[in-house]
């Protein structure tokens, strides 16, 4: 009952209330609540977390220069951020620049390794690329990393 009821419990916070207009797709909202959050925003991760999300709003915006400076700023704030590299990289798959992204990807992975999401896109990136084979090793990693396709049904028991 109560994991239940927990998938309806919100995070109030400014932090939970801009992911969870991030989350629902709302960007103009986001990108207004973390510009309010990197303001108040003391600590550089708290900064580089802030501009990093508030990136990702800007890419839903299609202000995807914008969204560039702030990943940017993110890496400026703690370098090797993981998502920023991540999310560059992702610009950078967007546009064709495979090698580019491929690098962006595993520089984030040699910042941290268990960083799911990094393995997934570098798989991605280099199935494009036609290495089939490391974009497998890569897909298997991040599975095992984000707990395989049965992870939700294992934390809702």
């Amino acid at each position: 009952m109560f994991t239940f009821l927990r998938r309806f419990a919100r995070d109030q916070s400014p932090r939970g209330l801009a992911l969870s207009a991030l989350e629902r797709g709302d960007f103009a909202g986001a990108e207004e609540r973390f510009d309010t959050l990197l303001a108040e925003a003391e600590s550089p991760a708290d900064r580089a977390f802030y501009q990093n999300k508030r990136g990702i709003a800007r890419v839903g915006l299609g202000r995807r220069d914008e969204a560039l400076g702030d990943f940017r700023a993110a890496l400026g704030l703690v370098a090797a951020y993981p998502p920023a590299l991540t999310n560059i990289g992702n610009l950078l798959l967007e546009d064709g620049a495979l090698d580019d992204a491929i690098e962006h990807y595993r520089a984030a992975i040699r910042s941290d390794d268990l960083y799911g999401v990094a393995h997934q896109n570098l798989g991605v990136a280099l199935k494009r690329a036609g290495r089939i084979d490391e974009a497998v090793r890569e897909l298997r990693r991040a599975a095992r990393l984000e707990g395989g396709p049965f992870r939700r049904l294992r934390k809702q028991a």
